[in-house]
């Protein structure tokens, strides 16, 4: 007993040493400061340009033929993107982009008189237009076109106009507990890159810590006094506290921001009154449709939506700890054996490889699997331990997993890194006090069995 309690001492002593050195370097206090400062004020600036308005696009449309009546319906929206001005005279392209009196105008567009049969409109613009603004733009052209054509047909305009409205097409689980998870499947990508990026900045911490030790001889000193392999698990704990404590220090920052500017700058941007107040009454739409185009119309802030609905914020931060805590436990063993086994940090580069392409495959699988969640790509590689604590949120964020895969996946995870722990400290334990050569990857499965 005593014994047992030696050996945790002197792995807590060297657990506080790496913790200690690190979380008191100048460079750890600044960016753990500045980063979330980066990103709340990244977010501040989305919201703030998301609810902006846009610059209000000039378009000169030059209809011969009369087709739009010299008109475009646009109904009573505030501030449209585009404002159309017509004339029935033709100019040419120079004409247009020299002459004085069209200096006005953002956008051309030449409208042919068989342009309802040949379907072919061409517009020419001073500077580059948001695909909002030239959606905004073709949809009002083609509706007025479309208008033309029904009353050519006999068609009253209210009548077209009532059956030209979108509908409001929307899909829902068929269980009423589950909300949508289109944002929360990106809102799950973003906590795998963020696994990804700790994953290999805290593994590179290990790996670097043991070189830095080894060629300056201090590891032989060490060594005298703790086993290799509790010199090992210190270290690797000590730095993934770190990790650990640096992302508990950025949630709060981030959560504190974010919360302020929700309650002071954008408190009334969810309303849904304060919106349809904004919006006001559109012409041929009647308060039945007006009522269901609402949740279309908040979600015109796409950022502020994302944040504040419904997304499992506390089970999602929850098992980024636990698959942070396990992929850094498993890569941090691999990553210390890299370190054990070369003499520079140079000559890591090419034994890295074998080790790196797991991670880099996970997160080119992630990319992949945000449009199909439920796929058996996302199943497989969510229980696979070198890829699924980069995998296994996303699938969690969109609700495609029980519980019951979950804690497989956990418990294979747990069971690769006890694993690879073991046989990375007995390779720790030889290549350690190695000197003057890299050892192949050959070499570091011979050191296994001693």
């Amino acid at each position: 007993m005593q014994r047992k309690e030696a050996v945790m001492s002197k792995i807590g002593l060297i657990i506080q040493r790496e913790y200690a050195s690190r979380v008191k370097k100048r460079s750890f206090l600044v960016i753990t400061i500045l980063v979330p400062i980066l990103i709340a004020s990244l977010g501040f600036l989305a919201m703030w340009l998301s609810i902006q308005e846009t610059k209000n696009i000039r378009v000169l449309v030059v209809d011969p033929g009369n087709l739009c009546g010299g008109k475009i319906y646009v109904g009573m929206e505030e501030n449209p993107p585009a404002t159309f001005y017509f004339q029935q005279d033709d100019i040419s392209l120079e004409e247009f982009q020299h002459s004085e009196k069209y200096q006005a105008y953002d956008l051309l567009l030449g409208l042919d008189a068989k342009v309802i049969t040949n379907k072919g409109i061409k517009g020419f613009f001073r500077e580059k237009i948001s695909t909002q603004v030239e959606y905004y733009i073709r949809n009002k052209i083609e509706l007025r076109l479309e208008e033309y054509f029904a009353l050519d047909y006999g068609i009253s305009l209210n009548e077209y106009r009532i059956i030209r409205q979108e509908f409001n097409f929307h899909l829902e689980n068929i269980d009423p507990d589950k909300v949508d998870t289109s944002y929360a499947q990106w809102v799950g990508f973003f906590f795998s890159i963020f696994i990804f990026i700790f994953i290999i900045t805290y593994s590179s911490q290990v790996m670097r810590g043991v070189i830095e030790e080894k060629t300056s001889r201090v590891v032989e000193i060490l060594v005298s006094s703790v086993k290799p392999i509790q010199l090992m698990m210190g270290k690797i704990i000590g730095i993934g506290l770190v990790g650990l404590t640096q992302f508990a220090i950025w949630i709060v920052l981030v959560s504190v921001a974010l919360f302020l500017m929700r309650s002071l700058i954008f408190q009334d941007m969810m309303n849904p009154e304060n919106l349809a107040n904004a919006m006001g009454p559109m012409e041929g739409m009647s308060a039945d449709i007006l009522s269901g185009q609402m949740d279309v119309i908040t979600k015109d802030s796409e950022l502020i939506y994302i944040i504040y609905q419904g997304i499992p914020w506390a089970t999602l931060l929850f098992l980024f700890v636990l698959y942070f805590i396990g992929g850094y436990l498993l890569y941090a063993g691999l990553f210390a054996v890299i370190g054990a086994a070369v003499d520079s940090e140079t000559d890591s580069q090419q034994v890295m490889l074998p080790v790196m392409l797991p991670l880099m495959f996970s997160y080119a699988v992630g990319i992949n699997i945000i449009f199909n969640p439920g796929g058996p790509a996302a199943l497989w590689f969510s229980q696979i331990p070198f890829s699924s604590p980069i995998i296994m949120l996303q699938r969690v964020a969109a609700g495609t997993v029980h519980i019951g895969e979950v804690i497989l996946s956990l418990a294979l995870l747990t069971s690769a890194f006890v694993v690879i722990l073991y046989g990375a400290a007995k390779v720790y334990r030889t290549g350690i006090l190695m000197y003057g050569k890299k050892a192949s990857w050959r070499e570091i499965f011979k050191w296994l069995r001693y």
